[in-house]
């Protein structure tokens, strides 16, 4: 048998102990990650239809990740962009007959995000472009939604994740002022929808208000002012941007002064990433003084 010296000995020792404490501290990091689920919901521009992942901020090491809900939904993945791109289900939040994703606000929205608040977020794709209110309600969308939240949940209990809070970015109206709904209607209609994301485990609705567009109509004013006015006098939906409304300018919209460009987007994104931010850390030293 051979024998150490002792200085051998303790080295070996010693080696071993770090090995295990260095495996011990990852388990434990692991078991007490938290992160905040935010499903990102809306239509065309929420789901990128005029953007350019290529133009996309670079993401901040550790501030988001991806649940793929549809394509490969037993892990998490880095963010990236074009984000939610193939994430579509049939009858459902699919929008490949109508748009290709190809780049989104979700990753600037992240970054100002984690900026504020410290915490990494697990993002949910849940878009669809042209989609009413309507069809979130009576189409089987806020399901696909329900479906999709659920999926994250399980997912993150799975990797040992804790989930600090689950949230909803709602960035919509352009289908609602084709369908001319009036102001009450579509403040009825958003009420109902995050009163049914609410009992699936929504905690709060930050809403991006729609940009305007080049006819200014009756029906799209009504629109923007009820997103307005239900920010104000509901307590589940807090208003996260008014910016799309200063970005008329050539490089920030396509033709149909519709879509968003990337550079829009980026700047929508980081805009109410901050603020949603903001709100939720206020939130946070409200109830640390309780």
């Amino acid at each position: 048998m051979i024998r150490l010296p002792s200085n051998k000995k303790v080295i070996v020792i010693l080696s071993a102990l770090c090995c295990l404490l260095m495996v011990a501290l990852n388990l434990y990091q692991k078991s007490r990650r938290t992160m905040d689920v935010i499903l990102f919901m809306g239509q065309s521009n929420m789901s990128g239809a005029n953007g350019d992942a290529s133009q996309a901020p670079e993401l901040i090491k550790g501030a988001g990740y991806e649940y793929r809900a549809i394509t490969e939904p037993e892990r998490l993945f880095v963010l990236e962009e074009p984000f939610g791109e193939n994430e579509h289900r049939e009858g459902a939040l699919d929008d490949r007959e109508i748009l290709e994703r190809r780049g989104t606000l979700v990753t600037s929205f992240v970054n100002a995000y984690y900026e504020e608040t410290g915490t990494p977020v697990a993002a949910v794709s849940a878009s669809r472009g042209s989609s009413s209110l309507n069809g979130w309600l009576n189409k089987g969308l806020k399901e696909d939604a329900a479906q999709r939240l659920e999926g994250a949940k399980e997912c993150l209990k799975k990797e040992k994740i804790r989930i600090r809070h689950i949230y909803m970015v709602w960035f919509q109206g352009e289908a609602d002022v084709n369908l001319k709904l009036t102001k009450e209607e579509y403040k009825e209609g958003l009420n109902a929808l995050v009163s049914y994301m609410g009992e699936q485990g929504v905690e709060q609705c930050f809403l991006i208000q729609m940009g305007t567009d080049g006819e200014n109509s009756e029906y799209h004013q009504a629109v923007m002012q009820a997103q307005l006015e239900v920010c104000e006098e509901s307590e589940q939906i807090t208003l996260a941007s008014k910016l799309p409304c200063e970005l008329n300018g050539t490089d920030m919209k396509d033709r149909g002064k519709i879509h968003f460009t990337q550079k829009a987007l980026n700047l929508i994104g980081a805009d109410a990433g901050a603020h949603t931010g903001a709100w939720v850390q206020e939130q946070a030293e409200t109830e640390s003084k309780r």
